[in-house]
């Protein structure tokens, strides 16, 4: 009698066990960004983290990981413990194009994480130095025929190819020069040290409207309600050549199924929100997600694209 008293006043004492806390619960969650802060994989990265603060809860830190045309922060994930605390700004540079440019890749872009949503697309805007005589695509491919080894400056992979592609098609020799990401080289632009690029809206736009770059294209298939009067490669005489660039969140392989359904299904209601999609179209994006799904496939499909596209513009692997 004795001893089940005490058991009795045992079970009172101890704290009652409760449900598991729902993601993400007290630990912090990792954005990786494989590029600089002010890039757009930065901007799209602390949207996001703030939006999921608002509706998930918990702590988010976004942690900038450049390098290597995004390739040390992509791999850094890839190894990462699959418990939905480390997350990847995915993109068209670290997951579709980067791949067919090295001839050895540490990871596989599709295998090695669960592609949890697409957040937005953006096209390109093809910019030059406002010193320079062109102040449309048919000026620049002349100028640059009579002036061969115009430079032009990347901070991705997608911009690489983007401008690669664009040379190839105007038929002008060009110089590429890399840079870690996509800010240093606009402002090497705006400094005349390189003389045109594929640059992000959200980087450029900016610059754009100061006078301090032109922009004379973009990538996009209909012109942007930003900038109405920037006519678009096709319109340019450029035929249908409108590379679609991405950025997504993404997470490493093994990360369980529900973690990755719920920050889906956050990303998703993103869209809805009148406030979230004004803030990208602030700096030029479109928030296009997409469902776990679709997203999965997706990215299957704009990597073999964007392979098509670097074999055509006859870039070779280094």
């Amino acid at each position: 009698m004795k001893l089940t008293c005490w058991l009795a006043g045992l079970a009172l004492a101890l704290p009652l066990a409760g449900p598991a806390l729902a993601f993400p619960g007290d630990k912090p969650v990792r954005i990786v960004v494989p590029f600089t802060a002010g890039s757009a994989s930065d901007t799209v990265a602390r949207v996001v983290a703030d939006e999921l603060r608002k509706t998930l809860g918990g702590t988010y830190v976004v942690d900038n990981k450049p390098g290597a045309s995004g390739q040390i922060g992509s791999e850094q994930v890839a190894r990462s413990p699959a418990d939905g605390h480390t997350l990847l700004l995915t993109t068209s540079a670290t997951h579709s194009a980067r791949p067919w440019l090295v001839k050895t890749y540490p990871f596989d872009p599709v295998k090695d994480f669960v592609h949890i949503a697409r957040v937005i697309s953006v096209p390109f805007l093809l910019v030059v130095n406002p010193d320079l005589p062109a102040r449309n695509v048919q000026e620049l491919i002349e100028h640059a025929r009579k002036n061969p080894g115009l430079a032009y400056g990347y901070g991705s992979a997608t911009s690489q190819v983007a401008a690669a592609t664009f040379a190839s098609l105007a038929k002008v020799d060009t110089l590429g020069v890399p840079y870690k990401s996509q800010p240093p080289a606009v402002v090497d632009l705006m400094e005349g040290r390189i003389q045109f690029m594929m640059a992000d809206p959200s980087i450029a736009a900016e610059q754009v409207k100061a006078g301090k770059l032109r922009a004379i294209a973009t990538t996009a298939r209909t012109r942007s309600p930003q900038m109405p009067d920037v006519p678009t490669l096709a319109e340019s005489g450029m035929g249908e050549f409108d590379p679609e660039v991405w950025l997504g969140i993404g997470a490493p392989a093994g990360t369980p199924t529900d973690i990755a359904e719920t920050l889906n299904a956050e990303i998703l209601k993103m869209g809805g929100r009148d406030e979230v999609r004004q803030r990208f179209a602030q700096v030029g994006l479109d928030l296009t997600p997409n469902t776990l799904a679709d997203h999965a496939a997706y990215v299957r499909a704009q990597l073999a694209a964007w392979g098509k596209r670097i074999k055509a513009a006859g870039i070779q692997p280094e």
